[in-house]
């Protein structure tokens, strides 16, 4: 049941240019943070010849070593 009549909703000029300057705000915010983690990760994403799990070790200074079994 319906208790009240819909209202109408209309849609002015000035509404569409705050909407594509919001959009557009947005869109900046968006490549931004794209172009951060690309700038984070891009040592990461280059090193064709090292796993991330080396890249990591190396960092923080881990020499894994590898260990005999005694069997």
């Amino acid at each position: 049941m319906i208790r009240l009549n819909p209202t109408r909703i209309e849609l002015r000029i000035e509404d569409l240019s705050e909407f594509a300057d919001i959009k557009n705000h947005y869109e900046t915010i968006k490549k931004n943070k794209e172009e951060k983690q690309k700038n984070l990760y891009g040592p990461l994403l280059n090193s064709n010849s090292k796993t991330k799990q080396e890249v990591v070790q190396e960092r923080i200074g881990f020499i894994p070593r590898p260990r005999h079994s005694s069997s």
